[in-house]
């Protein structure tokens, strides 16, 4: 379709990287309650450790404990240029990762046998600039989107997406100035966004107009075109 741009691929430090060694080994923590600030720092440290990148800001909170005592926390890790969403699970008193998720792929045991993304090529998510994919980008096909949000009125978006099969994938659409926003859809349908503490809960809002989803999210508001999601 036109507009749709294709490709066929889609000291601190050293003790972050003990610290989380330490989690992804299987080393309980001490026997003391798992408070927010705490499980927030482990899943926080594992995901620089994931990426290695041990200065990268992230944005997570945790969630209120499960039935059986274990507990989840996540959030956000900017690396730069792409924000990750990635989440974690404990189990009860302990701060011994038994699950880890980046943009919604298990990748615990990738992360407990040594890997991550910094032993291999970094995902390239830099903005495609007029819908024009950079050399090098990780991003399966890009276009320009209707946008808007308050003080800059409606306005055309640059977005990438990342499919990843079954319908399933993220779109990352960038607003004109500055920043982005990430959306996660499933069977081609959009799910979720890349929610952190400073949107306040913002609602999700999806309704669809043919084969375009109008979504919003607090005041903000995208259209997103089924091609881009899923092509055609």
């Amino acid at each position: 379709m036109s507009g749709i741009n294709e490709t066929r691929n889609g000291k601190r430090h050293l003790t972050l990287a003990l610290c989380a060694a330490a989690f992804v080994a299987g080393v309980a923590g001490p026997a003391a309650a798992q408070g927010p600030a705490e499980l927030v720092a482990a899943c926080g440290d594992a995901a620089r450790q994931f990426f290695g990148s041990f200065d990268a800001p992230t944005d997570m909170r945790a969630d209120d404990p499960r039935v059986d005592g274990s507990r989840t926390a996540g959030g956000t890790i900017d690396l730069g240029n792409y924000v990750a969403e990635v989440r974690c699970g404990f189990p009860a008193n302990e701060f011994r990762l038994t699950e880890f998720y980046v943009d919604g792929a298990d990748r615990l045991a990738q992360l407990q046998g040594g890997g991550g993304a910094s032993s291999g090529s970094m995902p390239n998510y830099d903005r495609p600039l007029g819908g024009v994919l950079p050399a090098g980008s990780s991003f399966s096909a890009s276009s320009i989107i209707p946008c808007e949000r308050p003080g800059t009125g409606a306005s055309q978006c640059d977005a990438g997406v990342v499919r990843e099969g079954n319908g399933n994938g993220f779109v990352m659409v960038f607003w004109p100035d500055a920043g982005s926003r990430v959306l996660y859809f499933e069977n081609g349908e959009i799910i979720r966004y890349d929610q952190s503490e400073a949107d306040g809960g913002a609602m999700l809002g999806v309704t669809r107009l043919g084969d375009v989803q109008i979504v919003t999210v607090g005041d903000a508001r995208f259209e997103v075109f089924d091609a881009l999601l899923i092509g055609g």
